[in-house]
């Protein structure tokens, strides 16, 4: 009786402990849909100008309500054929996804916007991945690409501020080693020493990469500067 006791605690202690994402707020997203959060700044919201269904997936294939003609709704999400939106329906609040049909019309651009900046963020994430920096990106994303820099410094002219940050890359070189093992005997092992591959400058003017530029040693010889556009905030 005591075990089985126990292990309704147990039980009872983990369900509260671990939270639903549905319990929780957070948003499950759906696949080839750009999230507003993250691009921009501000809430969008849009009027119904009809009876709107509401569906729980971006399919439409779940019905969660109806919102009213007339009612205000936040904008979270965008895709090609539906809009994730968040309101009050007649079964209570609800965030879920809705025919674009049903809502007054975004501005000119603001999608075609949000799809360059969407597709701007998944290269620069690309970027960070590899340690790389680009022409255009920001402090911000040189710093999560690159880390600190070793050395900043900066400039004051009638044209304007720049900053020149400067990064010392490494590489790992194998060398071996001899040594005793827990019996005394001589043994060979290979160790790693970090030893500097080159410098990097990077400056930026207008808090954007402007040059980056090898100063010392041997990086990647034969690579070119990538471009890539740069940021812009979607205003509503």
């Amino acid at each position: 009786m005591k075990a089985l006791l126990l292990a309704a605690v147990l039980l009872q202690t983990a369900v509260h402990a671990a939270p639903s994402a549905a319990s929780s707020g957070a948003v499950v997203r759906e696949e080839g849909a750009i999230y507003l959060e993250d691009l921009v700044p501000k809430p969008v919201r849009l009027a119904t100008i009809a009876d709107t269904p509401i569906h729980y997936k971006i399919d439409m294939e779940r019905y969660l309500g109806t919102l009213k003609k007339g009612q205000i709704v936040e904008l979270q999400a965008v895709s090609d054929h539906a809009y994730r939106v968040r309101g009050k329906a007649a079964q209570g609040q609800v965030a879920g996804w809705v025919d674009p049909k049903f809502l007054n019309a975004l501005p000119k651009d603001f999608i075609a916007n949000l799809k360059q900046n969407a597709a701007r963020r998944d290269e620069v994430a690309a970027l960070i991945v590899k340690n790389e920096v680009a022409v255009n990106m920001t402090p911000d994303e040189v710093l999560k690409s690159l880390g600190k820099p070793n050395k900043k410094s900066s400039h004051l002219d009638a044209k304007g501020r720049e900053e020149t940050w400067e990064f010392v890359k490494y590489e790992l070189i194998p060398r071996e080693i001899v040594g005793r093992d827990i019996d005394g005997n001589l043994v060979k092992k290979i160790i790693y020493e970090k030893v500097p591959k080159g410098k990097l400058a990077i400056s930026f003017v207008n808090d954007l990469v402007a040059t980056v530029e090898q100063t010392e040693g041997s990086l990647e010889k034969a690579a070119r500067v990538k471009i890539i556009p740069a940021p812009f905030i979607v205003s509503f």
